[in-house]
This record gives structure tokens, sequence and C-alpha cells, in this order.
């Protein structure tokens, strides 16, 4: 018999499952001597971002999305590579200071307690997500609404936009 527990681990594991290789992929892409990445917190050094998927739940409603919930751990003076998300992201800062440029607006920097929204169409490339300082380490909390299936981030394509009305919302933090 298959519990709660179990299928919820099924679940949250279901969306990295898609892409595995995309989730590596943006997991070492910043291979800088400012940041690199790693998918599994087993083998994160001090300089990596690390992303921990928390929880996936199937959204109510017409269709098969979830919501998925992840933390990114910036330590001090790291980023992200450039990329993109499939759906709406829902952005907290939880500690520190970091940057987030989305295309084709210039990079807005966010402190613990501030928030935004990014919608989902058009898509933009992600050109900066990083940790503004080189002293203390950042973290932030998004919630992304993601079709059954779909990657959690993907690379910038050639099918982006990079004008147009997209950009993130800064919320009431």
């Amino acid at each position: 018999m298959l519990t709660r527990r179990q299928a919820m681990k099924t679940l949250a594991i279901s969306p990295m499952l898609a892409a595995p290789e995309l989730l590596a992929q943006f997991a070492r892409a910043a291979a800088s001597p400012l940041a690199t990445a790693s998918p599994s917190p087993a083998v994160a050094g001090p300089a990596e971002v690390m992303i921990r998927q928390i929880m996936t739940h199937p959204l109510p409603g017409p269709g098969k999305q979830l919501g998925v919930m992840v933390t990114v751990d910036f330590p001090p003076g790291t980023l992200s590579p450039p990329h993109l998300h499939p759906g709406p992201v829902f952005g907290y800062v939880l500690e520190g200071t970091v940057e987030i440029g989305v295309d084709p607006l210039p990079p807005i920097t966010y402190h613990a307690g501030d928030t935004w929204y990014e919608p989902p169409r058009p898509r933009h490339t992600h050109r900066t997500a990083r940790n503004v300082s080189t002293t203390e380490p950042a973290r932030i909390l998004a919630f992304l609404i993601l079709d059954h299936g779909e990657p959690l981030v993907e690379p910038p394509s050639k099918h982006s936009r990079s004008n147009g009305d997209r950009h993130p919302i800064r919320g009431q933090g």
C-alpha cells in the first residue's frame, strides 16, 4: 500500500524527472570564480547556489497543474545562470539581499521580507539572480505553478522574448 508520504515524495520529484539533465545543467551552469552550483546538498561546496524542492502538490481545477515550492540558497557573492520558468513565479526573500534581473528590465534589488511576482507570459530570461553581499548568505522562497511534467527551470532560448511587457511586480513586503 502506498502511503501519503510516499505519494508526496513521488510527486515532488516528478517535474525533475521530466528534465533531469536540464536541472543538472542549471545547477552546473554558473561555473565562474563567483559561483558554481550543484543539484544535491550532499555534494554542494561553500560557493554554490543550492535549489531545494520542498513541496509539490497538484492544484485543484481543470488541467494538471502543480504548485511547487523551492528554496534557493545563495552563499555570499554567488549567482545562478540565466534561465526561464515555464509558469508564474511568486518570490519571497527569507534572508539577505538578492538582485533579480528579468528581461527587458534592469535588475531589481530585494531585501529580506520583500516579495515579487513574475507573470507566465510572455516569457523572459532571468539574466540575473544573485546574492548582492560578498559576506552574508541570502535565501529566497519561490512558489511556481507548472503544468504536469514541466521542469522548474529551462535554459534561455531564442524563442524567449527580450522585449515586451512581462516584468517582475514588486510585492508589498
